[in-house]
């Protein structure tokens, strides 16, 4: 949820919405390949030299200890990638337990962590009418409106909480009617049907914790950013869908500043941006992967993004005394 939140890139020209058959989005990276393929090539290269970002599935492997796996997901169905491939079921297939980011998805468990999270979620200092024009504040109340909220309730809200309303994405829902599956899903449908025994890394909360802790000028640029973003939510879903397959999903931090050029997205906000969204959740995830692995026949499923970089969880595990060999 996080991920598909931060990486939101846009232009001028909105995308079809609707039913299925009226969702045709389309890739930024068609666009800027367009107005100026140099760009587009520097960022593709320069996120193909992010370490660790060519695969997606890993084996982990330390003495004495049957062999794990690790595997990048991204949030976001793919109608293009609805089958896990071979090696990637028969990792699973193995696995005696699975553990994803969040185990917590029942409804329940949602209205459980949205209560708990309450403080989190509401500003009590009208904050958005602090910090966004009339304009901006209109975007997020149409979001609001089409969640079933009342628009009234933007003002009460925390910068970093309207910008999940600003996530949804009508192609993506027209897809999951359909029965279509993210990544996510597929790994977790396979789980069950082996029986195997399914654990979170994170908890809702922890998660809804993770965001709030954003410094708030950053989430006031994040925030902007996706309402500049917002006309195109279905095609931030299909561009983050072929980064993933392309295996470039380092690229959404600059097709987010390359799209989003009035939100105050400069390297340094990303930067940010990305150590509260990603760096200081991977330790957290390492530190409860860590005993998994030590028993073996483990299968690891989080999002894509949190395996690269040098502080990414392929970094972190090798940093641990393990070898984390690509696969795919």
């Amino acid at each position: 949820m996080a991920f598909a939140a931060t990486a939101q890139m846009a232009s001028s020209k909105p995308s079809l919405a609707g039913d299925g058959a009226a969702c045709k989005p389309t890739s930024v990276l068609y666009e800027i390949d367009h107005r100026d393929g140099r760009k587009l090539q520097k960022i593709l290269s320069d996120a193909s030299r992010v370490a660790n970002s060519g695969a997606v599935l890993w084996r982990i492997e330390k003495a004495g200890v049957p062999a794990s796996h690790l595997f990048g997901t991204i949030h976001v169905i793919d109608a293009h990638h609805q089958t896990l491939s071979p090696t990637t079921l028969a990792a699973i297939n193995a696995a005696k337990i699975i553990a994803i980011e969040s185990a917590e998805q029942s409804r329940e468990a949602f209205k459980r962590s949205m209560a708990q999270a309450g403080p989190l979620i509401v500003s009590k200092d009208r904050e958005l009418g602090h910090v966004l024009d009339e304009d901006e504040l209109l975007v997020v109340e149409k979001a609001l409106s089409k969640a079933g909220y009342p628009t009234q309730m933007a003002l009460g809200l925390k910068a970093w909480a309207a910008t999940m309303f600003l996530t949804d994405s009508p192609c993506q829902r027209a897809l999951q009617e359909r029965n279509l599956k993210s990544i996510d899903a597929l790994v977790i449908e396979r789980a069950k049907a082996n029986g195997a025994k399914i654990v979170g890394l994170e908890t809702m909360f922890e998660q809804y914790s993770s965001l709030a802790a954003v410094a708030p000028d950053v989430q006031v640029a994040w925030l902007k950013a996706s309402i500049e973003l917002y006309p195109r939510v279905d095609d931030v879903s299909e561009t983050i869908a072929e980064l993933y397959r392309f295996r470039r999903v380092d690229a959404v931090w600059k097709l987010t500043q390359e799209m989003a050029p009035h939100a105050g997205l400069d390297d340094a906000t990303l930067a940010s941006l990305r150590t509260a969204l990603v760096s200081r959740r991977n330790t957290h995830m390492r530190d409860r992967i860590l005993p998994l692995l030590e028993n073996g026949n483990a299968f690891i499923a989080v999002g894509a993004m949190h395996h690269i970089g040098t502080d990414g969880l392929v970094a972190l595990l090798r940093d641990a005394g393990f070898t984390v060999t690509p696969i795919e």
